[in-house]
This record gives structure tokens, sequence and C-alpha cells, in this order.
């Protein structure tokens, strides 16, 4: 018995103590580059069709005008370009620009991910792309307000949690599905040379274009904010 007891506790360490050091481990970049490409992976280990995703160069903007001005980048170099978040939560290669790699361009969101503001008497939060949920949901909940819808992972970005349609599995109100809380974005766009070949559009919840701009899988142009509603935060 005091063997089986002992055994039983050593297992139970073990266990634990393995979930403990996983938990302990930073994800790493998922863009990994040498001295003439750069290789996007995604937290899966492995794309569906298992092959590489080889682009030619990757930026780490940490405002919207520096991302404005990456978008400018690749229209005015006619580069194809695609957005990535801080650890690559998609299993198709929504975040792949291009098969050969040569001309495209890829913009990752990990270090624009900062901006996060609460508005109280309209209970709402604008976050910038980058951000990830669990600092969301962190920031709302210190104002004493909530989401009222999130996917189970904490860690998706905001703007690829509603571009990818993530959703939870409530049938509260409006349903589990984020995008249908979002009541606005900032996305950026091409633009003709006099407009520095790039632009921030603003769309609002009145906005024709709103419900195409949300779950839009990256083609319609970059994300730079998204603004989302809140409800109170009431412990039952």
């Amino acid at each position: 018995m005091y063997y089986f007891r002992w055994l039983l506790g050593f297992l139970h360490l073990l266990v634990w103590g393995s979930i403990i050091l996983v938990h302990a481990i930073p994800a790493p970049d998922p863009v990994q580059c040498n001295r003439t490409i750069c290789t996007l992976s995604n937290s899966y280990g492995a794309w569906g069709d298992r092959k590489d995703c080889s682009v030619k160069s990757v930026v780490y903007p940490t405002t919207e005008e520096e991302l404005r001005s990456a978008v400018a980048h690749a229209n005015k170099n006619k580069l194809k370009v695609k957005v990535v978040s801080k650890f690559s939560h998609t299993i198709p290669k929504l975040a792949c620009p291009s098969s050969l790699g040569h001309d495209s361009l890829l913009i990752s969101t990990a270090k624009y991910d900062s901006g996060i503001e609460i508005d109280s008497v309209n209970l709402a939060v604008t976050a910038d792309a980058g951000v990830v949920l669990r600092d969301v949901i962190d920031k709302v909940e210190e104002a004493g307000l909530s989401l009222v819808a999130a996917p189970y992972w904490e860690g998706v970005s905001v703007a690829g949690m509603i571009s990818t349609g993530a959703h939870g599995s409530s049938w509260w109100g409006k349903g589990g599905a984020v995008h249908d809380h979002v009541i606005g974005l900032s996305m950026i766009v091409p633009g003709n040379e006099s407009e520095g070949y790039a632009k921030v559009k603003q769309i609002g919840a009145q906005d024709q274009l709103l419900n195409a701009a949300k779950v839009s899988l990256g083609i319609l142009g970059v994300i730079s904010k998204v603004t989302i509603s809140l409800s109170l935060f009431v412990l039952l």
C-alpha cells in the first residue's frame, strides 16, 4: 500500500510538473529568416499541403502608421502581401502570400500589440490588430466589463480572430461568433500615388462594408484596429 501511494504521488508530480514546464516555454517565432529567404510556419507544425511557405521578407510594424507604410511599400513595388499574427494559429495557408516567395512581403503584427482603449460609456473596446485575446479580456475586466463572446484559445490576435470567423459556443444574444459583436474597424487598403500608395479606411457600424470587412480572410486589406461591443461583468 505504501509503495502504491508513493508511486501515485510520483506520477502526480511528474504529470503536473510536465504541464508546468510546457506552459513555461514560449512559442517560437513562426517566421524564420536566413540571408536569402524567410519561412513561415504555423502553430501546428505543418501546413495542410506539407509544403513550406517562403516569403522574400518580413516586417514588424509597431504603430498604425508603420503598418500603413508596409502596405504602401508592397503596393508601390507590386508585391503580394499577407499578414500573420504572433503565433500563426491557422491550419490553411491564409497567411502565406505566394507559392513562389520572391515577389512577396509578410507583415507580422507580433509587435503591434499594445493599444487597448476602453469606452465605458458606450460599452466598447478598441484594440490594435496584434493584441492577443487574453490581454483584451484582462483589460476589459479591470474596467468591470466583459466580452460577450470569445473562442476557446486566448492566444489569437484580435484581427485574426474576427478575420477567420473565430467563435465560442454561446447562443445568448447575437451568439458566440466574435465578429457579430464587432461595431467598427480600421482597415488599410491600397491607394494611388497621391495618397501615398496606402490609406486607412474607417468602417463604422452603419457602413455597408462592415460585414464584408469583418470576416474577410485578409483579402480586402490589412485590419489595423478593431472595436468590439462589451457587456457588464457580472459574477453569477
